[in-house]
């Protein structure tokens, strides 16, 4: 027992140390970056948001403080450091993104609540007829379903249990089983992928729309952000499938737990009231994203008054009490804070000088190629800094200007980033694909034997959907 209470206390000094070394090292790092001989065109206020990004990004992946509490502080510490006054750096923070972020939690809440996710989920597996290809196809269908008006992370967490209840009835052991390598893949991916069909479909779709309006004043609806990710969708999920059981080919040629799933789903009965008052007002909702053009009304205020009525009297699916504990709070605050650096990275003029110095070299180029740099810079940026708001903070500033500089559109560029974004395929270093990948189902080796052709076609399917969809809708 001393032993024990002795070697608990010596890594939890060794975990202090660390941290306050992580702080030091922080406190060096800017100040170093901060004082160097500014390069020409870069302004001094400039120079001090790239040092307080890189010191911002470097805190969010090591932790070395809380992400929701480092967040707030580096809100702060912009007027600290001269970067931004505080009124501009708080004002930058409570965009209407957060709203949509809060609302998003809600909606997932309340579909949980209802039960429809598991009818869905149940009701798919059943389709597939016992063949677990089928079933791996049908539940990544309807992961990617859901993912596409439901943010990726609870998209994901809702598909999670039910493809674990599969492998566990087939005997499918950790780590030696196809089937167990491609259902615990495949339902991260689908959520990714199908979360960049709407707007609604990750907050990071959100954030992405949200710095293009202020950084090139550019609206860019529901439905013509839709019109390009639905195609993009369905595309893809097949090809992911299909690498996925060429590379991993189950092991069992009949699954055993349909019987039970049959005697689940039969016992549901017909659909509750709940589930009519979800998809009544889910239904009102999407009428409302789809109509934005006409209406005027943004999406994250319809999706936070569509949000509320899942609390109104009569209606009862959401209480405070049972929704309050499952709110993302260190998500917002995150998303929040990129939004407040990055908008301070471009109003510094940072985000220009950066364009000019690191893209300089394909302002030439034609359209084909700078859109298949932009996707395979924003996935190989995936392994450098694994926080999607923050390199969402970075790069629209900087594809803002760069496409500026080579005359055409920012939303051209902007909206590819904010699809790739989303498309960490190749080591499970997000939060969507860890969710699966506690499950000791796979490694990570495994994730990347699938990721690195996904990343090929997505490269490919996304590129050819911009100049043939997004360029027609005169984005270009």
């Amino acid at each position: 027992m001393q032993n024990t209470y002795a070697e608990k206390k010596i890594e939890t000094i060794s975990v202090t140390t660390k941290r306050i070394v992580w702080v030091i090292a922080l406190l060096l790092i800017y100040f170093v970056l901060a004082n160097l001989p500014a390069p020409a065109g870069l302004k001094p206020e400039g120079q001090k948001a790239i040092a307080l990004m890189v010191v911002v990004v470097i805190a969010w992946i090591t932790e070395v403080i809380p992400i929701a509490i480092a967040s707030l502080f580096f809100v702060f510490m912009q007027h600290v450091t001269g970067v931004s006054p505080q009124g501009t750096a708080v004002a930058n923070f409570a965009t209407p993104t957060l709203l949509f972020v809060v609302a998003s939690f809600f909606m997932a809440n309340a579909l949980n609540m209802s039960g429809l996710s598991q009818r869905i989920s149940m009701k798919l597996t059943i389709l597939s007829g016992g063949n677990p290809k089928k079933a791996l196809f049908y539940i990544m269908v309807a992961t990617a379903l859901i993912s596409s008006v439901i943010s990726d992370v609870p998209a994901c967490a809702a598909f999670f249990p039910i493809g674990m209840a599969l492998l566990e009835k087939n005997n499918c052991r950790l780590g030696s089983s196809n089937l167990g390598r491609a259902m615990m893949i495949g339902i991260p991916f689908s959520s990714l992928i199908g979360g960049v069909a709407t707007p609604a479909g990750s907050s990071l779709n959100v954030l992405s729309l949200s710095l293009l309006k202020s950084t090139s004043n550019i609206e860019i609806s529901f439905t013509q952000w839709s019109a390009i990710g639905i195609p993009v969708v369905i595309v893809t999920i097949p090809i992911v499938w299909k690498i996925l059981t060429m590379i991993f080919p189950p092991e069992i040629e009949r699954l055993a737990g349909i019987e039970d799933i049959h005697k689940e789903y039969a016992a549901l009965g017909p659909v509750s009231a709940k589930e009519i008052k979800f998809l009544v007002i889910f239904a009102m909702m999407l009428i409302t994203w789809f109509t934005e053009p006409y209406h005027k009304i943004p999406l994250p205020v319809s999706a936070t008054i569509g949000a509320a009525f899942f609390f109104l009297p009569g209606i009862d699916l959401l209480t405070w009490e049972n929704t309050k504990q499952r709110i993302g709070w260190d998500t917002i605050l995150l998303i929040g804070a990129a939004n407040s650096l990055g908008t301070s990275l471009w109003q510094s003029g940072a985000a220009t000088w950066l364009a000019e110095s690191a893209l300089r070299g394909i302002q030439g180029a034609s359209p084909l190629m700078v859109i298949l740099f932009v996707v395979v810079f924003t996935i190989l940026i995936h392994l450098l800094v694994p926080v999607n708001a923050a390199i969402v903070s970075i790069m629209v500033p900087t594809l803002a200007s760069l496409a500026v500089g080579i005359g055409i559109s920012p939303a051209f560029l902007i909206i590819p980033m904010g699809f790739t974004v989303s498309a960490a395929f190749l080591l499970p270093l997000d939060p969507v694909p860890l969710i699966t990948y506690a499950s000791g189902h796979y490694k990570m080796t495994d994730y990347f034997k699938t990721g690195w052709p996904t990343c090929i076609f997505w490269t490919v399917i996304v590129t050819a959907a911009m100049l043939l969809l997004a360029r027609p809708m005169g984005l270009f």
